[in-house]
């Protein structure tokens, strides 16, 4: 009974040691720097300094997301909402020709959408400027304790800059919510 015990005994000694020695060996492989490339003898030539792998940072490079442009809202040629786009339409080499402009409906019930050229949409990066609220009436009476001082800021705080955006704010196009309601409807055959 012993040697049975003694021999269970080494052989936990055995597979403890092999598990320690595999997750050192995994932690000295996950710590160990990279080597150094070989330096060369030559100098670099124009091809291997152009063949570097272009910024795949693409904010602020002019190019937009497909999908944050859906849901983009539209605006007619009197700046009010008359939709906001739900699709994209692109030819097969990519470039697009339309979007799809809900329009009219509660909640997505009743809505229609409306194809409208990629090119008669106007976009731009700015909100649109809501009109100014008329300024209070100046308080009337003899103390005018408690005004001075002590009431809220009405004038507009100037926002942050923000990281350039891959859509833009808005779109605008010259038709209005009415020319839109008129307008037939996109079908999709096969859908």
């Amino acid at each position: 009974m012993r040697i049975l015990e003694d021999n269970m005994h080494k052989r936990h000694i055995t597979f403890t040691s092999i598990g320690l020695a595999m997750l050192a060996t995994t932690a000295i492989a996950q710590t160990s720097a990279p080597t150094a490339p070989a330096p060369s003898s030559s100098a670099p030539t124009a091809s291997t300094s152009s063949a570097k792998a272009p910024d795949q940072n693409l904010a602020g490079q002019g190019k937009w997301r497909a999908s944050k442009l859906m849901g983009v809202d539209i605006y007619g040629p009197d700046d009010k909402k008359v939709g906001d786009i739900t699709e994209v339409l692109f030819d097969k080499t990519g470039k697009i020709e339309m979007v799809t402009v809900g329009v009219g409906g509660f909640l997505g019930i009743g809505a229609k959408d409306v194809a409208i050229p990629f090119e008669q949409v106007t976009w731009s990066d700015q909100p649109i400027a809501a009109a100014a609220p008329a300024p209070a009436p100046a308080p009337s009476g003899g103390s005018g304790a408690g005004t001075s001082g002590g009431g809220i800021a009405s004038t507009p705080t100037a926002s942050a800059p923000k990281a350039p955006a891959m859509y833009p704010d808005h779109g605008k196009i010259s038709m209005t919510k009415d020319q839109l309601h008129s307008a037939p409807a996109v079908t999709y055959s096969g859908s």
